[in-house]
Formats: C-alpha cells, structure tokens, sequence
C-alpha cells in the first residue's frame, strides 16, 4: 500500500495531551502554515462572546515567529484587561 498523497497537505496541530492536568497558557504550539507559509496559532479553549467583543481572537498568524509572539502578547493583554474588569462595557459600544 503507497503512502496517502496528501499526507504532507495536512498541517500540524497540538494533541489533545492523554492524562493530567491541561497545558498552561492561552495558546497552543504555533506552527508553520504549509498552504500560507505564516505562523499560526490558536487558542486553547474558545472565547465567550464578551472576549471576542473586547476584540480577542483566536487565531493568529504572522510572517516571523517574533512577530507572532509579539501580537499574542498584544492579545494577552488585552485578556488579562478584560478579567480584571468583569463589568466593563464592549469596545462596539465606546465612541470613537
């Protein structure tokens, strides 16, 4: 039996781990795109709609590795803002 021919079209993601406690962090193992050729990562758990309001995503890409750390720690900021402030409003409702 020949090998699948789209067995290298695949990208690579994180395994869900088998036992124990759940990985630290809000992003999984970023990885190189082989159909866009950007480094991507996601998100560990899905965002409530209140965090994609604040304006989290998740999913991000970027040409180079520091570029993609640096835009995740744009985000976690963002994140840690919004946990210390439970109540505040979305940012569709501030004027600009």
């Amino acid at each position: 039996m020949s090998p699948s021919p789209h067995r290298n079209k695949i990208d690579p993601f994180e395994p869900l781990p088998a036992v124990g406690e759940p990985p630290d962090g809000r992003w999984a193992v970023p990885y190189l795109a082989q159909k866009s050729g950007l480094w991507t990562v996601h998100v560990r758990r899905p965002l409530t709609r209140r965090q994609l309001d604040a304006g989290l995503v998740d999913t991000l890409s970027a040409s180079t590795l520091d570029a993609l750390r640096a835009a995740a720690i744009r985000q976690d900021d963002i994140a840690e803002k919004l946990a210390t402030r439970p109540y505040a409003a979305p940012t569709w409702t501030r004027e600009k």
